[in-house]
């Protein structure tokens, strides 16, 4: 396995933010330490996930606020995630978040390009604080439908609790 594209330990600051209208958003995650910064693309589905996880591993943390990024990313989205992996060193008072690029080796076997990774360390204390921005920033989308628990458009949806033949 390659090495780290950026190692960053311990960051100064790590968030998640968001671009865009609900339903057209655009989710990332940012970290920086000094001048260095990392910004990554997520899915929405793991900025929940990441939050629960994180939640769920430390209950019992009050939670440095993690700063809302000021109107986007500081720097340009670089890859988009496609695994994250979390490891606590309680007795350290420290996490860290490994990330792998999303691509598409999947697909093309082929391939032999090795994903990109970043590693970030923060205190248990700043993670908490990234887990619950996590979910402050995905709760600012579409509200969910009552009988699906799918997003729902300002117009509506066709709800397939319904079968499709309602629009709620």
């Amino acid at each position: 396995m390659a090495d780290y594209e950026l190692d960053l330990e311990p960051v100064d600051s790590i968030t998640v933010g968001v671009q865009g209208e609900p339903g057209q958003r655009t989710f990332y995650l940012e970290a920086s330490r000094g001048s260095q910064t990392c910004t990554l693309v997520m899915e929405k589905a793991q900025v929940v996930e990441l939050g629960a996880h994180l939640l769920a591993a430390m209950p019992d943390q009050r939670p440095e606020p993690a700063p809302a990024p000021a109107g986007g990313p500081l720097g340009p989205p670089g890859w988009r995630v496609g695994t994250i992996q979390i490891s606590l060193d309680e007795p350290g008072g420290g996490c860290t978040l490994v990330m792998e690029e999303l691509t598409e080796a999947d697909d093309e076997p082929e391939t032999d390009a090795e994903p990109r990774r970043v590693r970030l360390v923060a205190s248990l204390s700043q993670m908490r604080g990234l887990a619950d921005r996590c979910l402050l920033v995905v709760e600012g989308g579409r509200p969910l439908c009552p009988l699906c628990q799918l997003p729902m458009d300002p117009s509506g949806h066709v709800c397939p609790a319904r079968n499709g033949h309602h629009r709620t």
